[in-house]
């Protein structure tokens, strides 16, 4: 789980990253309600995924293919 942001110095760079024009008290509010996920989303970031296959492969002319 994320650390809670309490120091506004800690604020602005999330206010520049996400382009949220809140004042500090409800920017500080709306990180907490999402630490959580900010902490999972960063789990999915360190996967290494080289060696799996994706599940769905898009090819839009698969329907168009003469098969054999």
């Amino acid at each position: 789980m994320e650390k809670p942001v309490n120091d506004p110095a800690d604020i602005d760079p999330y206010k520049e990253l996400f382009a949220l024009d809140l004042p500090p008290e409800r920017l500080q509010q709306v990180l907490a309600a999402y630490g959580d996920i900010l902490g999972e989303i960063n789990k999915l970031r360190d996967l290494d995924l080289t060696d799996v296959h994706p599940a769905i492969v898009f090819e839009p002319t698969a329907p168009y293919r003469k098969t054999p």
